[in-house]
């Protein structure tokens, strides 16, 4: 009869121990507040490399709630890939299992940049990214921006033959395509711009312009060919009004140049 009573007892307090815990609200994973979750990415970009691509992204240090936020746990890095006669616009993007990156301590002025090398890639194919960054286990951001190229491997330009003597040459001045999606982030040091290439394998480089105010675009440096960032080590102070645009070179001599992209503009 003690035992049985004992029983009792103990079935009793566990309940009432279930009980409440149903009525707290924890029937679930609890739900990280938005005070924790970082603002999504918004800058993800890529730069071409002979062997894959870089990755580069700005370390988000604000959550949705506008907090500061002092370190990152890690980075959830999503990642696809697909033959380019297999793509199509809309289908869904195959993403597999996020590769997880470490995060890390943000600065108390100016901002953080990561990047990721991805090699090698396999030439032919079209690549997706997107990411998340995370402040803790369950505040996790929003997906960034998703970048998307086609890689192939670089190729040395072929060597022009000069035409026979009995013909005259003909130059070539047929400009290449403009380069578009011409992006500006502005790093702790400098200002860093990023473009979409294209796919014409006559490109030799890009030329880079600044725009101050209302001036006149200036040629301030040179980028050869595959890649498709410039770093502006010596930008107008913030505050400015500043304007950055990317023109194509061919490899005809004298190169043929395209016309200038749209304007990236930042303060």
């Amino acid at each position: 009869m003690k035992n049985c009573l004992h029983f009792l007892i103990r079935g009793s307090v566990l309940f009432s121990l279930l009980a409440g815990l149903s009525g707290c609200g924890y029937k679930t994973l609890p739900v990280a507040p938005q005070a924790m979750v970082p603002k999504p990415i918004t800058d993800l970009s890529y730069e071409l490399t002979s062997n894959g691509a870089v990755l580069h992204w700005t370390y988000p240090d604000r959550t949705t709630s506008d907090n500061k936020i002092a370190e990152l746990d890690s980075f959830q890095l999503y990642r696809a890939e697909m033959p380019a006669d297999a793509y199509c616009d809309t289908c869904p993007i195959p993403f597999g299992q996020p590769i997880t990156l470490p995060g890390g301590l943000l600065p108390d002025k100016g901002h953080r940049q990561g990047s990721y090398d991805d090699t090698p890639l396999q030439p032919g194919n079209m690549y997706f990214f997107k990411l998340r960054s995370r402040s803790g286990w369950l505040a996790e951001s929003a997906d960034s921006n998703v970048i998307t190229f086609r890689w192939e491997k670089p190729t040395a330009a072929k060597k022009k033959e000069a035409p026979p003597a009995s013909h005259v040459a003909v130059a070539d001045r047929t400009p290449p395509p403009m380069p578009t999606n011409v992006q500006a982030a502005r790093t702790a040091s400098a200002v860093k711009i990023f473009w979409d290439a294209g796919k014409d394998k006559e490109i030799a480089g890009h030329k880079v312009y600044r725009r101050v105010g209302d001036a006149k675009p200036e040629l301030i440096d040179e980028v050869k060919a595959p890649y498709n960032i410039f770093e502006d080590k010596n930008p107008p102070p913030k505050g400015s009004k500043v304007f950055y645009s990317v023109s194509s070179v061919d490899q005809s001599s004298p190169p043929n140049e395209s016309k200038r992209s749209a304007e990236a503009s930042l303060r």
